[in-house]
């Protein structure tokens, strides 16, 4: 520790006390200058790489004058350190140290900014488009658009909306053609960005803000990021199930319980990547054999209703046609619980959980837009924004959490299709499921 200590019995005279304490503040500024003065990597791209090289060694050679001024300041702390250790009395030394070390405090200040003005202006005004694929809602992507413009107002973003199962497949086919448009695609498992990324369809890069992001939760290579994980569980329309006496659901098995039948409504389950046939292979990882077997048994003598895809079913739902979701994804159906929906989201015995990843085609005309939306979305900007407008629990461990998700607080979990057997079961197996589907669900 630079400041020494004063021995026991000596009394610090007021003056003493007061420059003690603001010499302490000046040291410690010192030590945030120079580490602000040693970050140069901005982790942008910038379009004229020329500009930016200058402008890395302009931004050096200022790192040094700040070096410089910053080692100055720390000669006139030490000296009005000394002073103040060996109780001098004369006021007009302490009151010259003073001035001293304020002088050296704002030129260490002033060359710590003059440091950082190369940098700062080499990086251009991002602008021109960015054509995202998302699966999240309407409503959702369109709120998250304007918060992404609220830093980068130059970029346009258009956007196409389609389940992951449907985008997956158009991703693998365009991507094979080289026809693909999209510049990100939002998509909600990391096993679709690992088998993208091993036929080489997504461009990688190093993200500044990867840090945010645990290392599993991200590609080693930088070609794809988790940006967060969307918790599914069952919901329910209170009124519906209140005008036919029926009991509020609680547990997955309750699917099973005959008071349900003709009242349930899905997503097609016979769609390999749906949410609905993932549900089949995460309930047999968390169940013995036997009951799992008890389960989808029952589950299909309910005589369920499937729809094309998610939104569909979830519709069904909140316009009170159904009295019960079977499979329910918090994030998307929240906006309608906060418009005032009859619908209450269930956390059963465990939660399933997806994780959702960002990726950037290969061949985008708009890679250096692309990267822009990777670093704000797994930015602590960013990771606010997916918890509070998308609703889903942010990869970033330190990010706030989703109000609505705090249900889920305590449940097991299980990352859908997130560990060694369920990732085997889907890539080896996935036709099975869709045959004891037909069978237990009527289906043939």
């Amino acid at each position: 520790m630079l400041l020494k200590a004063i021995p026991m019995g000596e009394m610090m005279t007021s003056r003493q006390f007061r420059l003690g304490f603001r010499l302490l503040a000046v040291l410690l500024a010192l030590g945030l200058v120079a580490a602000a003065c040693g970050e140069d990597d901005t982790g942008t791209s910038a379009a004229d790489t020329a500009a930016l090289q200058q402008a890395q060694a302009d931004a050096a050679t200022a790192q040094a004058a700040a070096d410089s001024a910053a080692a100055a300041a720390a000669d006139a702390a030490a000296a009005l350190e000394d002073a103040l250790a060996e109780g001098a009395a004369d006021s007009d030394a302490i009151a010259a140290l003073e001035a001293e070390l304020a002088a050296a405090q704002e030129a260490a200040a002033a060359a710590a900014a003059a440091a950082e003005e190369p940098m700062e202006e080499a990086m251009p005004e991002l602008s021109g488009e960015l054509v995202w694929w998302s699966d999240w809602t309407i409503e959702q992507t369109e709120a998250f658009i304007d918060a992404f413009n609220e830093v980068h107002p130059g970029i346009q973003v258009e956007y196409t909306r389609s389940d992951d199962a449907e985008m997956f497949d158009r991703f693998m086919t365009e991507s094979e053609a080289g026809t693909i448009d999209a510049d990100i695609a939002i998509i909600g498992w990391d096993g679709f960005s690992r088998i993208w990324e091993s036929l080489g369809y997504l461009h990688a890069f190093d993200s500044p803000n990867k840090g945010n992001i645990p290392s599993d939760l991200r590609a080693a290579s930088g070609a794809w990021y988790t940006y967060g994980t969307l918790l599914e569980g069952i919901c329910y329309n209170t009124e519906r199930i209140e005008e036919l006496g029926l009991d509020p659901l609680e547990t997955w098995s309750d699917l099973a319980d005959p008071q349900y039948r003709d009242e349930i409504v899905m997503q097609d389950i016979l769609k390999v990547g749906s949410g609905a046939h993932d549900m089949m292979i995460e309930t047999r990882v968390m169940w013995d054999e036997n009951t799992w077997e008890e389960f989808w048994a029952g589950y299909g003598a309910n005589n369920v209703v499937f729809q094309p895809d998610y939104t569909a079913a979830q519709q069904q739902l909140v316009q009170g046609n159904f009295a019960v979701l079977g499979l329910c994804y918090l994030d998307f159906v929240q906006p309608s619980i906060d418009q005032g929906a009859p619908v209450v989201w269930v956390a059963p015995e465990f939660v399933i959980t997806v994780g959702f990843t960002v990726n950037i085609p290969a061949t985008s005309d708009n890679k250096e837009n692309a990267e822009a939306f990777v670093n704000y979305i797994i930015s602590e900007e960013g990771q606010a924004a997916v918890a509070n407008i998308v609703g889903q629990v942010p990869a970033w461990p330190d990010a706030p959490y989703p109000q609505a998700a705090l249900a889920a607080a305590g449940k097991p979990t299980i990352l859908a299709l997130g560990t060694p057997k369920a990732e085997a079961e889907y890539n080896n197996n996935a036709e099975w499921y869709v045959e004891r589907a037909k069978e237990w669900f009527d289906l043939r």
